[in-house]
């Protein structure tokens, strides 16, 4: 394996096995000629900045000396340089056209491409290339009438191999891929996921002059991608059976009097699972039984412009048809962001979140809260929203911090744990990644509920498609145990309690130790009823346990949709059972109208196992208001437990609310 950098302040004189600009080469071009492929996966890292060049892949790499491109876009390699785009560019200047034609040519195999912008007046040019990986690259042509953006040709009959996703192409033919010229038997065994195309011929497959037969690849598959275009696919080919499987993609006609989405010189195809917002949804046969036809169901920013929530451009609306109506099978499992799908697999290449780092940053219930613990307690968890799922200790930019009153923060050194796992420091686990996704428990260091401060701020963010959380620490003798609360009375100072008027004066100056032990906790309750003394409250309150049949209406509590969980924390005394009553609302705080609506409450403990599921009865149905009976099933263990709220009048139409966090004590 070797490994070699370009910058644009490095000189092609230097041995351009460095990253710094006394050691890294100056061009793209030097690099792709003179580099020395080794055994293994050679790496060409290439630093942001401007690149006024034609490039070609000049070595020649192989099944065992692989080539990976890779712009470093984040400098994470380069020393002194910001982060940016890796732009590759025949244009003179920005402002001065050049003259058209190749910008980047690769005629070898096992070449891999990511994180580069293609800024091109003509085309990148893939002739005889096999094993060809594009990933995250955008590939943009103003050459737009009857012009190729890509083209990727095949070498004789050999398979192409070639897999493209999360990427994005712009042009008249935004992507051409040709088999061979002969008639001999051929198969592309090309891959394609979520993508974008913009153009007039966005996806332009032809071996028409071949046959276009499985000789034991894949075929063709496109799935998860967004056509902007006149034609989304045209496939000529001809076929001899269904070679090529189109699922999950939308496409959007922008041409003149028809739009296709998928033109075809024969039926010989499989498609299933589309969304078509162009005049024609197929050119030959009617759509499969999961395609539509209709309105794009997508956002073109509306969601920013109306209420500053920032949602990728094209992700499906609120309520879109496009929301968890494709299929998974053969699907990749994100968006072309690395974004989970949010329910069951969208349609198009992007899901419905919203845009992690990127725009307003608004912290709601499930961003920043407040909990109490008690000071000097030790092995204790928190559970913090995070938002993503699949995050681990060993996320890539995750950490941990906390910081104890008016002092420095200190590091959380993170542990990888899994939910049923004892406390460690440090220690982290995904709650339940499908039944309370975004979830996860985070183990505090003893040292940051020491005694001493006020309270303490801890913070988890960092990883990519969350904007972390902040949680405050409220270090209050509110939460003290029973055996904290006889250490802070009984083991404290007499010497320090001694102020005219008080219980620590009488005590200093006229009970010893042990009279206090036989006048207090040796004393018969029978003797303590009188109206309006500390012994009527005891004999009365305390020391006769609250009934498990007490039922006490508790508050409203408002339950926000979307997983921003809700105003307070619900606290309830160990055996009782409550009325509870909620309100669904919206991240705008605006009730969610739950007339004919199904609507159930699902509590489930630390551990994230349904504990139970009671239905929620309508009290004023217009403003999302209802209320439930949380029963012994839940309070007769004492716990963190957490509630949600389902709110359901369709199989295509459910939200969840919440979640509601419930603590059950023995008071």
């Amino acid at each position: 394996m070797a490994t070699y950098y370009v910058r644009t302040d490095g000189n092609n004189a230097n041995v351009g096995t460095g990253s710094t600009s006394g050691q890294a080469w100056q061009t793209v071009t030097y690099a792709l000629a003179n580099m020395v492929l080794t055994t293994g996966t050679n790496y060409l890292y290439i630093a942001p900045g401007v690149y006024r060049e034609t490039p070609t892949v000049t070595v020649t790499p192989s099944s065992t000396q692989t080539l990976v491109i890779q712009g470093d876009t984040t400098a994470s390699l380069f020393s002194g340089i910001s982060a940016a785009p890796v732009r590759i560019t025949n244009f003179i200047s920005d402002n001065t056209y050049p003259t058209a034609g190749i910008v980047f040519a690769c005629a070898k195999t096992y070449v891999t491409i990511r994180n580069v912008y293609f800024a091109m007046y003509g085309y990148a040019n893939f002739t005889n290339s096999q094993y060809i990986t594009i990933d995250k690259c955008t590939f943009e042509s103003t050459r737009w009438l009857n012009e190729v953006t890509v083209k990727i040709t095949a070498n004789g009959t050999t398979p192409i191999n070639g897999t493209i996703t999360n990427s994005i192409f712009i042009g008249s033919y935004s992507l051409n891929i040709c088999g061979p010229s002969g008639g001999a038997s051929f198969n592309f065994a090309v891959s394609i996921s979520n993508c974008l195309f913009f153009g007039q011929r966005t996806l332009f497959v032809d071996s028409s002059a071949s046959i276009f037969v499985n000789t034991g690849g894949n075929g063709l598959t496109i799935y998860n991608s967004t056509f902007m275009c006149d034609q989304g696919i045209a496939l000529f080919t001809n076929n001899t059976t269904n070679l090529t499987d189109i699922k999950n993609c939308n496409f959007i006609g922008t041409g003149g009097s028809t739009s296709y989405g998928i033109v075809s010189s024969s039926t010989l195809f499989t498609e299933d699972f589309n969304r078509f917002s162009t005049t024609v949804g197929r050119g030959s046969g009617a759509l499969s039984t999961n395609s539509k036809s209709g309105i794009t169901g997508i956002d073109w920013s509306s969601s920013l412009i109306t209420s500053g929530i920032a949602l990728p451009i094209l992700a499906p609306t609120e309520s879109s048809p496009l929301t968890g109506t494709g299929t998974s099978t053969g699907a990749p499992v994100t968006d072309i962001y690395g974004n989970a799908w949010v329910s069951g697999t969208d349609i198009g290449a992007f899901a419905r979140q919203t845009i992690a780092g990127a725009g307003l940053y608004l912290p709601t219930e499930r961003n920043a809260s407040t909990i109490t613990i008690a000071p000097g307690s030790t092995s204790q968890s928190i559970e913090l929203y995070l938002g993503a799922t699949g995050l681990t200790s060993s996320t890539s930019g995750l950490t941990a911090r906390y910081n104890r009153t008016r002092t420095a923060s200190v590091s959380i050194p993170l542990v990888a744990r899994t939910i049923a796992q004892a406390w460690t420091s440090g220690g982290f686990a995904e709650v339940d990644a499908t039944n309370m996704p975004g979830v996860y428990r985070l183990d505090l260091p003893d040292a940051a509920l020491a005694a001493g401060a006020d309270d303490v701020t801890v913070v988890v963010r960092g990883a990519s498609g969350t904007n972390g959380a902040v949680l405050t620490v409220k270090l209050s003798s509110g939460g003290l145990t029973e055996a904290q609360t006889a250490a802070a009375v009984w083991d404290a100072s007499r010497s320090a309690y001694a102020t005219a008027g008080t219980f620590g004066e009488y005590v200093n100056t006229n009970v010893n130790t042990g009279a206090i032990a036989d006048a207090v906790w040796d004393e018969a309750r029978s003797g303590h009823t009188t109206v309006g003394t500390f012994g009527q409250y005891v004999n009365a309150e305390l020391v006769t346990p609250v009934t498990s049949a007490a039922l006490v209406r508790m508050g409203p509590f408002e339950v926000r949709a979307d997983g921003l969980g809700a105003s307070d924390p619900l606290d309830i005394q160990t055996g009782a059972q409550h009325g509870i009553d909620i309100q669904c609302v919206d991240n705008n705080g605006s009730g969610i109208d739950i007339t004919s609506a199904t609507v159930t409450a699902k509590v489930y403990n630390s551990g994230a196992t349904l504990v139970d599921t009671y239905a929620c009865t309508a009290t004023y149905a217009a403003d999302g208001r209802a209320t439930f009976t949380i029963d012994t099933t839940v309070t007769n263990t004492p716990g963190t437990y957490t509630a949600t709220i389902t709110r359901s009048t369709s199989a295509n139409d459910t939200q969840i609310f919440g979640p509601l966090r419930i603590y059950v004590r023995d008071i």
